[in-house]
This record gives C-alpha cells, structure tokens and sequence, in this order.
C-alpha cells in the first residue's frame, strides 16, 4: 500500500461524505446527560475538568457504545484503534499491553476507578509476565487516554502518558432511573476459539448505588496467518498457522456508593482477578518453543483491591474534598518445566518462581472555586503510598532470589490551577507537583537506598480565535523513578562458548527518568450547522525528550588490573584496539537520551444518521547512548530507536439503519516501518505496509425484546498476514487471523 495515497484517498472520502465520533449510534440531541459528559469531558487534575475540544493535550475518549460494537475481550485490543496507541508484547491473548507513543510498562500510568493500576518491571521485560490489568471490557463506561508527560496529575511512571478507565454505576445502566436489574452477556471470538461471560446485578435508590460484576474469558489456540514467501530466508515460526494457547480470567467487582447525608458520601469498591495462561514457550518466545518443544511454562496471576473513598461536598464553593485509601495486593507464578537435550543429554529447566506486590495508599484532595477579577479553579491533592516487593525461586530443590525483597515509599504534593481570561477566550490550566521516593532491599542490604524527589511543571494553554476555532501550546515534565525490580536484583550464570560471565546486579545509582513534552496545535468545532450535526477536527504536534533512559542492554566489559571494569569486545580476537570482554552485563542502567516528535489528528464528524471517526498518528524516535552489543562500546552518536511504531490511520464508518439496527465498516492501515539501524535492517527486521478491514452490526431490540442485543463481527476480512512493528517478516508470527465475533446480552 502507498500510504500516502491511502490518506488522500480517506480524506477526499470524507469530504463527499460525513462522519462522527467513536461511531455513535445515536445523536448528541438523543443521549442523556450523563452520556454526553462522558464524551466531552476530560479530567486534567482532582474534578478539574474541561471540554474536551478545549483541552490543550492529545485526548482520546473511548465509550460503552464503541466498546460494545468492537467486542473484544482484552482492553489492549479497543485502544490500538487510537493515534498514537498501539499493542506491544506477545500476540498471545492476556499477554499483551497497550503502547503510548513507543512507550509501554511502567512509563504508562493505568488507573481504574481512580486507583492505579502497576505493571512491575525490571526494564528488559514484565515481572509478571501476563497483564493483569483483570478488567473485563463490558464494565467500562469510558476509557480515556492523554497522550504525553502528565506526571502533574499522576506523580511516577506517566512519561508516555495516562490511561483512566471508568467502570458502570447503577445509574449507568438504569439511566439514573431508582430501581434494579440485570444484564447478562456472553461473547464468542473464532480466532482463538474464545468464550466469554459476564453478568451484572444492579440496584438504585435514592442513598445508594450498588453494582456486581463478574466474568470469564477463556481462549485457546490462536489462528494466525502464514507467510505465502516459500523462501530458504523464512523460518519456520513464519509458516505457522496456528499458535498453541491455553489462557484464562476470571473477575469479580463490587461497587456500592452510600449517600449517607445531604453533603457526604462514601464509596466503596472490592476488585478480584486471576489470570492465567498455560503450557506456553520459555519466556513467551515462539522461536523457542519451535527448539525445544520439550520445555513450557505457566504463567498465573492473582489480584486483589480494596478501595474506600470519602467525599465531602457542601455549599460552600471552597470545598469539594476527597480522602481515598487503598490496598491491594498482587500474587503471581511462574512455572518452568521440562528439558533440553544438549550433546545427548537431557538439562532439566524445572523451576518455581513467585512473588508479590503489595501497595497502600492514601490520597486527600480539595478543589476551591473562586469567582473575580480571574475566575478560576484550585485543586490541591497529597498522595502517601508504599509498596513491598518479594519474589523467589525454587530449582532443584534449592531456594533462592533473584529480586529479592524490597520496599518503596512515595510522598507528593500537587497543586493544579485553571483559570479563564478575556471572556472565556483564554483557558490556561497550570500547576506544579513535587514527589519524594524512596526505594530500599532488604535482601541485598550491602547496597545503598535509592531516594530522590522530582518537581515537575506543567502548563496548557488554549486560545478561543473564534467561536469554532482553537490554538493551542502546552509543556508538560514527567519522570520514572527507577522500580524496586530495575534497582535490586542479582544474579550470575555461564553464558556462551567460550566461558564468559553473565551477570545482573543491583544498581542503586540508577537516576530517574526525565521528561519534557511540548505540545502545539489547533482546533475546529462544529456544532449543529448547516453541514453537520458534529464536526470537530484536532490536530497536535508533540516533541518529547527522555533523559536517563533506563534500559537493560548487554554491556561488555573486561576487569583490568586495578580491579576496574573498562568496556570490551566480544571477541574472539581485539577489534580496534578493544580488548576481548569477559563479562556480559544485563543490569538496568541508564543508557543517555530518548528523543521523540510526530503529528497526531482526530477527527469527529456526523450527520442525521451516518457517523465516523479518522484517526492518523506518525512518530519519529531516536536514541542516544545506546551500548553496541556487536563492538562492546557506547554510541553516543543519534541512532534510531528500535521499538518505534509505525505510522497509522484509523477509519470508522457507521450508519443506523433502522432505529433499531446499526451497520458499520473499519479500516486500520499501517504504513511500513524500516527506519531502523542497518544491523537490525541487514538481520531482516522492518515491516511492510498493510491495512486491515473490519465489518459490524448491532441490533438493539425494541418493545418486548428492548432488554435484547446483538452485536456481530468479522475481523481482518481479507485473511491478510501482518506483522506489529518493531519485527522481523522472516521470524515473527503473524498477528490475528480472519475473526468471526458475535455477542449476546440481555437486560432487564
């Protein structure tokens, strides 16, 4: 595909035509009030909120309506559909994680419910191998994604962005109506031959709301689509058809607010999940499981999370407070079995590794309004929490630890302003927030604490040219203080012929990451007119800089004759004058600098009946001061980054029918990514272009079938091969083959 045509083409569509967002099946004027908040509204602070046109930041918004028709089972799957999001991780289902910008893990804050969501890592990969995010998409009301710093709002971890997710209240399923019911669904996917229930009891009144969710998903085998290249240079996990699996989640939520007095209330939330995915290749590699196929793992997870949150709302304009504790706790497994055969001899990989997180928080916050000279808004918050690490491993019965135990202690302070200037036509939100941590194991004591405190700033602006025409600059900062699991894990092995030293060791001097995001755009809004009932169009420019990348890259190194480690060459003989390496280091270090900037473009646009959604992102990222395996020196030279996505469009079309009837078609289309350094290029990793067409139609019944829905699906029609960059054509496995999806609910 030329991708540059395929953009015209899409854009001389959407001139002929109309389109909307998010493919909404009804229009603004129809939906309740509650619904309409939840597509307009973003969240930049403690319920400090702002139209979403209106927001100097990269925002996408996802709801149920949208949700419903994509019908998938995994969250990672609806959100790649956005700019500037995609999926990195193992085509495996319950494996993968969504991606902001190239950045994934813990540089991307996840929060459900206002209470965050981790994934450990030690900065080569996941901890617990599995996502355990346990959330099921059909209790989700909104997903909401900013792209970009915002550690303002979110303290550590958000210098790819923020991801919020917001589960259904009585109320949302009742349409604020006293009283209770029941919905009941179940879903099947043939990709992966998956089943899913769910249900949800529900209960208004007029001093509480109460609702309880639980589901199951299991998948197995996952189709996926072979590559037709019969060449010597395809390996074999390219031919693949189908992919062995075995994977499951299970979750249960319950969610009750009490009104218990005229200014107070207190909600309560109790979250549980266990995941799990059986008989997989060591360390999720496909390549592996093709040479050893005596040898699988299993992975588990448990989650558990109790939330309370207090909320004080009187008359008085200075007050609206919110005291919030939490706890949780996670629990995860990993199982190794079997053997390899080496020169006749079978090496028996039997091992047992478990650990958990255990997390506390405590969060006060107020927001004031003050009316003036300046109208504006004033939310202040405080953030206490503390979390402990633990993990072992048992091998031939031999107990042992690799990250051993650990503790973190965060403090933070923020306070957030939005203020309105000239009649409205200049909105500013700025703020400043200072966070002290401090990271410590008590398994390598022989180590010094980590400690460290981080101020970060940010301030957005938005110009109101006209009644339809925004401007708009921002500058966010954000940092990563390094995890427990990058600081604090030991461990030395033989690796390679030749008899070299692999190690891993604590590195408490690890400096956290920093990030500047500067963001500048511009705005269209269009509202009931002659030409369209919605019409909004947001274009942003972003520029991102990470200082003190944190990474695991190998780092080869000689021990001199002072004892001191001096960079060195694989060997087996000197190259330029750098003598052979005898250790192989994979600890995490901070590798120097991460440089990233693109164009994102969203455009929402209905009328009368026919709705649709554009989305279009590009991103160019570079590194500098990545260690070169191949010469065991340090490249300061700019070189690109080899986890960049490649560059996208997205396009939903819909049109109802009938009242009751919906149809609608979307296409994902990818162009190729082969911007990479020439060792990567020469071993033949990059991606082709490709574009994906998807088919779906939702009936909602009427009368005495008005509790009844239907949705139904056809994923990938053309059975087309692709591949998610960063990959290789000639090893990878194919993503997703040709999906047939039909879900079935019922509410009463």
């Amino acid at each position: 595909m030329n991708f540059s045509r395929t953009l015209v083409s899409t854009a001389i569509i959407l001139g002929l035509s109309t389109t909307a967002f998010n493919a909404q099946s009804q229009n603004n004027n129809e939906k309740s009030a509650g619904e309409q908040d939840i597509e307009t509204i973003s969240v930049f602070g403690h319920k400090l909120t702002v139209a979403k046109h209106d927001a100097a930041a990269s925002i996408s918004q996802v709801n149920d309506e949208h949700i419903k028709r994509n019908q998938e089972a995994e969250l990672s799957n609806i959100l790649k559909e956005l700019p500037g999001v995609d999926m990195a991780g193992s085509v495996t289902p319950l494996s993968g994680q969504p991606a902001i910008r190239g950045l994934y893990g813990e540089r991307i804050f996840v929060s459900i419910d206002n209470v965050k969501r981790k994934t450990e890592s030690d900065g080569g990969s996941n901890i617990a191998t599995i996502n355990s995010l346990g959330i099921d998409p059909a209790q989700l009301k909104q997903v909401q994604v900013l792209r970009g710093a915002d550690s303002l709002t979110v303290g550590s971890g958000a210098v790819g962005g923020s991801i919020r997710l917001v589960t259904k209240d009585a109320s949302d399923y009742l349409n604020g109506e006293e009283g209770f019911g029941a919905r009941a669904q179940v879903m099947h996917q043939s990709v992966s031959d998956s089943n899913s229930f769910s249900g949800s009891l529900f209960a208004l009144t007029a001093q509480t709301d109460t609702v309880l969710h639980a589901s199951y998903v299991e998948f197995s085998d996952i189709d996926v689509v072979p590559s037709d290249d019969k060449g010597d240079e395809v390996g074999e996990l390219a031919k693949l058809e189908k992919i062995s699996n075995d994977s499951a989640r299970t979750n249960a939520t319950i969610k009750n607010t009490w009104y218990f007095a005229p200014d107070h209330s207190l909600q309560t939330k109790l979250d549980w999940s266990e995941t799990e995915s059986l008989n997989q290749p060591y360390g999720q590699r496909l390549d592996l499981a093709l040479r050893y196929p005596t040898l699988s793992e299993d992975y588990k997870n448990d989650y558990i999370e109790l939330m309370s949150s207090y909320t004080y709302q009187p008359t008085s304009p200075l007050i609206d407070l919110d005291v919030q504790a939490v706890f949780s706790k996670k629990s995860y497994d990993e199982v190794t079995m079997g053997y390899i055969v080496n020169r006749g001899n079978k090496i028996a990989f039997d091992k047992l590794s478990d650990g958990s997180n255990t997390r506390t928080g405590l969060r006060i916050a107020n927001l004031s309004e003050f009316e003036g000279v300046i109208n504006h808004k004033l939310a202040l918050e405080f953030n206490f929490e503390y979390e402990e690490f633990e993990q072992n491993e048992f091998e031939e019965g031999v107990s042992s630890t690799f990250y051993g135990k650990s503790d973190s202690t965060n403090f933070s302070f923020a306070a957030i302003d939005q203020a309105s200037f000239l009649n409205d036509t200049l909105l500013t939100t700025a703020g400043l927030r200072y966070d002290v941590f401090d990271r410590s194991s008590n398994t390598f004591d022989d180590y010094d604490n980590s400690d460290s405190g981080e101020l970060s700033s940010e301030l957005g602006i938005t110009y109101k040219a006209t009644d339809f025409l925004n401007f708009y600059a921002k500058y966010a900062e954000a940092f990563r203080a390094p995890s427990v699991q990058e600081l604090y894990k030991k461990d030395e092995w033989r690796c390679h012929i030749g008899g070299k030293i692999c190690y891993q060791e604590p590195q408490p001097d690890l400096k956290p990451e920093l990030s500047e995001n500067i963001e500048v755009g511009f705005g269209l809004d269009w509202s009931n007119v002659a030409f369209a009932d919605v019409f909004t169009v947001k274009a942003m420019y972003f520029n991102n800089d990470i200082e003190n990348f944190i990474d695991n890259v190998p780092f080869m190194y000689y021990v001199d004759e002072n004892g001191n480690k001096q960079l060195g060459s694989p060997g087996p003989n000197p190259s330029n004058g750098v003598p052979v390496a005898t250790h192989r280091d994979y600890s995490a270090k901070n590798i120097g600098k991460l440089e990233s900037s693109g164009v994102e473009l969203e455009l929402h646009y209905s009328l009368s009946k026919f709705d649709a959604y554009l989305g279009y992102s590009t991103i160019e990222m570079d590194a500098y001061g990545v260690p070169n395996f191949f010469l065991g020196t340090i490249e300061n030279d700019k070189q690109a980054y080899t986890e960049a996505p490649a560059d996208k469009l997205t396009l939903n079309l819909n049109y109802q029918v009938l009242d009751s009837l919906n149809v609608g078609v979307q296409m994902l289309a990818y162009a190729e990514q082969k911007r990479l350094q020439e060792a990567y290029l020469d071993r033949g990793w990059g991606t082709d272009s490709y574009q994906l067409y998807n088919l779906n139609a939702s009936y909602q019944g009427e009368g005495v079938l008005s509790g009844v829905g239907v949705v139904v699906g056809v994923d990938n029609i053309t059975n087309e091969r692709y591949l998610r960059a960063p990959a290789s054509n000639a090893t990878d496995a194919g993503e997703l083959g040709r999906n047939y999806k039909i879900t079935v609910s019922y509410q009463f």
